[in-house]
């Protein structure tokens, strides 16, 4: 089998034997890679896939890569896994998966030609057993001199964003909506908050991660700009439950995290310094939280070492509105480190001490898109 997919065009992917959390892993690295347009297909979505990631690892999983290969002979098939076992007839693809061995591996699989010999004691066709790629083979190649190929033209660079900071403006996330969220977060207290008129807009229960909104979003993001006395919190009490149909389920740190982003609304949180080195603890869930523009590529930049402001807009090329916006939410929920007078405890870890910060990155995520940093910064 040849390669006939120009490469400007969407390469169909197929996912089997993953839960939702590793295909949302894959979708974001997706997103990431610029190169070719991977596109992870939903499940029930019928179209033909130009090639199938089964991992192998649960129940029945090599059984699903042989039932494939035997429905469909001409389909490419890469299966994941923590081992690489002996008898596998399939490009394997080792955990944990790193974005510098992923894609080329994918590169690979769609320039494979299977062999002609088969073996003779199975009815499916013997494919290369396995994949050796470079580590540094995907930097290589995107930095080739030769030029590309003339179906595939590069796109143009993005103008780089402009931080201003006489026009940066900021607020005091203390304050508001999301001051009162916080302090629910902090005393562990089932609560209500209420508008001027002591209706009912959320009830909370932070010991069990737990929020309800009687409220659509648009008039949630309206509450995040109201003065603070026109909001207030109490006890829950009878009649705060309003029409059932009404009551909109969520987490409490995710209720946090949007709060928090609507209410910076594109301005920088006081407690930040422009030029401040700043720095994420650990990882955001970002499979369980609303997507913020840019969150992935802010996550993988600042988890590996501390930045200020000024220089993550100047080294991402990220419009300053979104990272403030990220910041805001990475705050609420006490995901970052920095330096303030009023928590002088909270000290920014500087690159060599990064390896006592890994401990705090979960590894699945660290594994996967821990050398980001190179890619994102060109270096």
């Amino acid at each position: 089998m040849t390669n006939n997919t120009p490469d400007n065009a969407s390469i169909l992917v197929r996912s089997l034997g993953m839960d939702t959390r590793k295909e949302a892993v894959f979708r974001m690295a997706f997103k990431m890679h610029t190169r070719r347009q991977y596109q992870l297909l939903e499940s029930g979505d019928d179209r033909v896939a130009h090639l199938t990631i089964v991992d192998i690892d649960g129940p029945g999983g090599t059984e699903l890569a042989r039932n494939l290969h035997q429905s469909e002979p001409e389909q490419r098939i890469l299966v994941t896994s923590i081992a690489s076992p002996a008898d596998c007839i399939f490009p394997i693809l080792q955990k944990p998966v790193r974005m510098e061995t992923l894609f080329p591996a994918l590169e690979s699989l769609l320039l494979d030609t299977p062999r002609t010999a088969e073996k003779q004691d199975t009815n499916v066709k013997p494919i290369r057993p396995d994949i050796t790629v470079p580590v540094t083979s995907l930097h290589t190649q995107q930095a080739s001199p030769s030029p590309a190929p003339q179906n595939a033209p590069e796109a143009p660079s993005k103008p780089a964003p402009v931080l201003r900071p006489e026009e940066v403006q900021y607020f005091n996330p203390d304050e508001g909506l999301l001051g009162l969220l916080k302090i629910a977060h902090r005393d562990q207290s089932i609560s209500v908050i209420s508008d001027q008129n002591q209706r009912a807009i959320l009830r909370l229960d932070p010991s069990a991660d737990q929020a309800a909104a009687l409220i659509d979003d648009a008039q949630l993001q309206q509450l995040c700009h109201v003065s603070a006395g026109n909001l207030q919190m109490r006890a829950p009490r009878d009649g705060d439950s309003g029409e059932n149909s009404s009551l909109r389920h969520m987490s409490l740190q995710s209720l946090l995290w949007q709060v928090a982003a609507w209410t910076a609304n594109g301005r920088l949180n006081q407690k930040l310094q422009l030029n401040a080195p700043v720095q994420l603890k650990q990882w955001p869930n970002l499979t369980r939280l609303p997507m913020l523009p840019d969150a992935l590529r802010l996550a993988a930049f600042l988890a590996r070492s501390p930045a200020s402001p000024a220089l993550t807009v100047k080294m991402l090329r990220i419009e300053p509105r979104d990272l403030f916006n990220f910041l805001a939410a990475a705050d609420s929920l006490e995901l970052l480190r920095y330096n303030t007078p009023e928590n002088p405890g909270n000290i920014v870890r500087m690159p060599h001490d990064s390896a006592s910060l890994e401990t705090e990155i979960p590894a699945a995520k660290r594994s996967f898109l821990g050398r980001l940093l190179k890619r994102i910064a060109g270096i």
